[in-house]
């Protein structure tokens, strides 16, 4: 903007007139200008300033802090936080830093980059102050720098950096692990949490169980408060797997932060360290040696699936990995329950890491059609129903059945030989999974039958096969024994 001033001209005139009498008339014999001055017009652009003296010194970065008597105290530079309490979707900054100059003007600028001086994400912008709230959508994960110059009217330059870790605009990842989708215990339900997050965690957490996964899963018992403890390498590995869980089967479906081709997947867990903090999970493939980075686990946000030699691993060291156990419930037949868990960051983030569920089943399998039984009864059978049994834990429950079928003796002709043969069916309720082990909740049910029963069957044709397969859990035996006639 132009300021334009004309200032005022200033004269002195003078004039003399003669007055005749007898002629009746005056005549002017003296007009004319006596003194004048006048000042020189006045022009400028009002944001011009000009510097009093020759500027050759840079401008002077002064602290942050102001003390007592308002004089800037502590340390000096710049300072960068990311804003708390804000939605994750939405991210902002504010940035600060003071500098002054004696003689000149000073404006500062300000730029970001993944590398200390480095523009790669933003380039020099003006502040237009001492302090600035900018929402912005950076890249997270990964370290981040700011540079913040003092520029004066000489062109001269005073720069300081400051940085953050990481910019967080994701909610806590995760995932809760039941110990097993199916379960005959009564009163007791077991799982897992793991949780991954960029920003810190608070040290309070809450849990709950309800028939919902999720944020309002917290019908069957309240939210309650947890604490998640840090995951630790695995100090048996000598390679960087080390830092990685025990590979799963399957290939996440998930964005994928990096593809390359690697000979090993020692190679894999050394990319995805390299990436950074951004990077918590890894597939490889051994047949196509593909290594794909992940910044998210197996969970709410993304699943595993069998896809031809893949295989997922998960990051140690900078998870949290904690055990969920619930005693003295009052579960229910046929109820599914969710263990659920809130996760909180020191940004006010909330996140909610849900797993599969359990399912409470207290009934064994139906035997078939049973006839003219002379015995039906349940009992609770321990843990030796089965061969296949690893058992952590045994419940008092009487849901474990067996079936016992009719006597049938063969006389074979022109033999000395009568074969008896026993038939028999085990129904048992074993419904486990899980990363904790297997757990067997074996009660028992026995059947003795009659003629005209329809109990022994298996495998996958119902009431056909007579096979012993681990896919339904059922178990069925003949047993023959052979006696000499004389």
């Amino acid at each position: 903007m132009d300021l334009f001033l004309k200032p005022l001209r200033l004269e002195l005139k003078a004039f003399a007139e003669l007055y005749i009498p007898f002629l009746n008339k005056s005549y002017t014999v003296f007009e004319g200008c006596l003194w004048k001055y006048k000042l020189p017009e006045y022009r400028k652009n009002i944001f011009t300033k000009h510097k009093r003296d020759e500027d050759r010194s840079p401008p002077q970065i002064e602290p942050l802090t102001m003390n007592s008597r308002r004089r800037r105290s502590g340390t000096k530079g710049c300072l960068v936080q990311q804003i708390f309490n804000r939605p994750y979707y939405n991210p902002a900054f504010t940035l600060e830093m003071h500098a002054a100059d004696e003689v000149s003007e000073t404006k500062l600028f300000y730029a970001i980059g993944s590398h200390k001086g480095g523009t790669d994400i933003q380039d020099w912008t003006e502040m237009g102050g001492s302090s600035l709230t900018v929402p912005a959508k950076l890249p997270g994960g990964i370290p981040l720098y700011w540079s913040v110059k003092a520029k004066n009217n000489q062109g001269l330059e005073a720069i300081s950096q400051c940085f953050l870790d990481t910019y967080d605009s994701t909610l806590p990842d995760g995932r809760v692990e039941h110990a097993y989708r199916y379960s005959s215990h009564p009163s007791k339900l077991v799982g897992s949490v793991m949780a991954f997050e960029d920003s810190p965690l608070k040290e309070i957490h809450n849990k709950a169980i309800g028939y919902s996964p999720g944020k309002f899963g917290s019908q069957f018992i309240g939210w309650q408060p947890i604490r998640l403890d840090r995951s630790s390498p695995r100090t048996s590995i000598d390679s960087q797997l080390k830092y990685f869980s025990h590979p799963k089967e399957g290939k996440l479906v998930a964005y994928i932060l990096q593809n390359t081709k690697l000979r090993t997947p020692e190679l894999c867990a050394q990319a995805c360290l390299s990436y950074g903090f951004n990077c918590i999970s890894f597939d490889y493939e051994h047949h196509s040696e593909s290594c794909d980075l992940h910044d998210v686990v197996a969970g709410a946000n993304a699943y595993l699936r069998i896809s031809g030699t893949y295989y997922n691993y998960e990051r140690l060291g900078i998870g949290y990995h904690t055990l969920l156990e619930y005693d003295h419930l009052t579960l229910e037949h046929g109820t599914q329950y969710f263990l659920n868990v809130q996760v909180n960051n020191i940004l006010g983030y909330q996140g909610y890491l849900i797993g599969e569920g359990t399912f409470v089943d207290f009934t064994p399998p139906e035997p078939g059609v049973v006839r003219n039984n002379s015995s039906d009864t349940m009992k609770a059978d321990g843990c030796n129903a089965a061969v296949t049994q690893r058992c952590e834990e045994v419940t008092w429950k009487e849901n474990h059945r067996y079936v016992y079928f009719s006597i049938l003796t063969v006389y074979l002709p022109f033999t000395c030989v009568t074969i008896t043969v026993f038939t028999f069916a085990i129904m048992s309720n074993k419904h486990l999974s899980g990363m904790l082990g297997l757990i067997f909740l074996l009660i028992s049910r026995v059947v003795i039958d009659g003629q005209g029963s329809e109990t022994v069957f298996n495998g996958h044709d119902p009431q056909q096969d007579e096979l012993y397969t681990l896919t339904n859990h059922y178990v069925t035996g003949i047993t023959t024994t052979v006696n000499s006639i004389t």
